[in-house]
C-alpha cells in the first residue's frame, strides 16, 4: 500500500466518517466535494485540466496527413482568396421596399376595382438593390461577382454607349 494512494476500504471508511463529521471540502474549480485529505491532490490536478482546453480533432485532416490529398488541400486553400468581405445586413431596407411594393399593389387593385385605368397612377420608383456594385466606367450596377467579371472588360471597351441617365431624387 503506497502512502499516496490508500486502499478503497480505507477511503470508504474515511468518507463515511467525514460525511458524519462534515469533513468534506469543495473543489474551487469543478465544485465537486472531496475528503479534506484528498482535496489538495484533486485541486492541483483539476486546476491543470481546467486551465487548458483541447483543440477540436479533425479526423479528415488526420486521414489526409502524409498523402497526396494533403498537398491538394493545401494547394486549394492557397488558391482561394482569403479576404471575403462580410455581407452588410440590410434587411430593414429590403423590408421597407417590400411594404412599399405591397402598398402600391393594393393601390393598383383599388383603382382597377373602381373602374379606373392603371395609366392614371404615378409611375413606380425604380428598384435599387444596395448590394449591387456600380461600374465606374458605364455606371451600370451589378451583383458583386458579376461586377468582378464586368469591370475589367468594360475598362477596355473603346466605343462605349452613353451611361444611363442619372435619377432625380
Amino acid at each position: 500500500d503506497s502512502g499516496d494512494h490508500p486502499s478503497a476500504e480505507v477511503l470508504y471508511m474515511q468518507a463515511a466518517s467525514a460525511v458524519e463529521l462534515g469533513g468534506l471540502g469543495q473543489c474551487s474549480f469543478c465544485g465537486r466535494k472531496f475528503l479534506c485529505t484528498r482535496l489538495e491532490k484533486h485541486t492541483s490536478i483539476c486546476s491543470k485540466s481546467q486551465g487548458s482546453k483541447r483543440k477540436v480533432f479533425d479526423s479528415s485532416k488526420a486521414r489526409a496527413r502524409g498523402t497526396e490529398l494533403e498537398q491538394y488541400q493545401q494547394w486549394k486553400s492557397s488558391e482561394r482568396p482569403q479576404h471575403k468581405s462580410p455581407r452588410r445586413n440590410n434587411w430593414r431596407q429590403k423590408h421597407e421596399f417590400f411594404i412599399q411594393t405591397l402598398r402600391q399593389a393594393r393601390q393598383v387593385q383599388q383603382v382597377l376595382s373602381k373602374g379606373g385605368k392603371v395609366s392614371d397612377l404615378p409611375p413606380l420608383p425604380p428598384i435599387e438593390n444596395p448590394d449591387y456594385v456600380a461600374c465606374p466606367y458605364c455606371r451600370r450596377r451589378f451583383a458583386p461577382q458579376a461586377a468582378e467579371r464586368h469591370i475589367p472588360k468594360c475598362k477596355t471597351i473603346k466605343n462605349r454607349p452613353p451611361p444611363p441617365p442619372q435619377r432625380r431624387r
